[in-house]
């Protein structure tokens, strides 16, 4: 598989100045990239700077501690399809996870039924601040849920990336399709990761990437 498959790319820095954000996202018409992740505020802006490419927009909900209410969440959900969002990435806090079960079922009913509206929703757990126990518990809670896409993590450095793919994969099952948000990465530490469990990845910077290049599958 190429890298373009497995990288989308994370545009969310909200001190991003208009003409920087412009300057980005035209530098991509070029790029064979699937997807990227821009703050909602961006979504149109960017469908009209890449109408004549296939690259996918997402954006983010309740991002970045998710501490929302359900009614939050799903207001901007559907605020985010409506202004031409391809998927989205809504951030649920551990505490809901771990502590707040009914409150986590009642969510992912509501998501559930405007997934099956509008379109693909993913998961996001910032995980960078989480005990081990914490981890295999939200794992299992995400399988338990029936949630199929969870995102990792915001900016994470390798070994922690290595570390919470090989938990993450092992105790959410095969069921769900891991992404693993990092800084930045090298195609080799792709292919570790890609080997201790995680099927995608999150990068705030396309360097020293080549989108082209081949990984080994396994």
């Amino acid at each position: 598989m190429k890298v373009s498959e497995i990288i989308s790319l994370r545009l969310v820095n909200p001190a991003m100045t208009d003409w920087d954000f412009k300057d980005q996202i035209l530098e991509l018409q070029a790029k064979p990239l699937n997807e990227i992740v821009v703050l909602p505020n961006q979504v149109a802006r960017a469908k009209q700077l890449l109408a004549r490419t296939s690259i996918k927009i997402g954006t983010v909900i309740d991002y970045p501690l998710g501490n929302g209410t359900i009614a939050k969440k799903a207001f901007e959900v559907g605020k985010a399809f409506q202004s031409g969002a391809d998927f989205l990435e809504i951030t649920i806090s551990p505490t809901m996870l771990i502590h707040q079960k009914e409150q986590a079922k009642a969510l992912q009913q509501t998501l559930h039924s405007l997934a099956m509206a509008w379109g693909e929703i993913r998961i996001r757990v910032d995980s960078r601040n989480l005990k081990e126990l914490q981890k295999i518990e939200i794992a299992a809670c995400i399988k338990e849920l029936g949630w199929h896409h969870l995102v990792l993590g915001e900016g994470d450095s390798f070994d922690n990336a290595k570390h919470d793919a090989t938990i993450f994969a092992y105790d959410a099952g095969k069921s769900v399709k891991l992404q693993i948000n990092l800084s930045q990465a090298t195609h080799e530490q792709l292919q570790e990761l890609i080997l201790s469990g995680a099927d995608s990845f999150g990068v705030f910077t396309l360097v020293n990437l080549d989108l082209s290049a081949e990984l080994r599958e396994f």
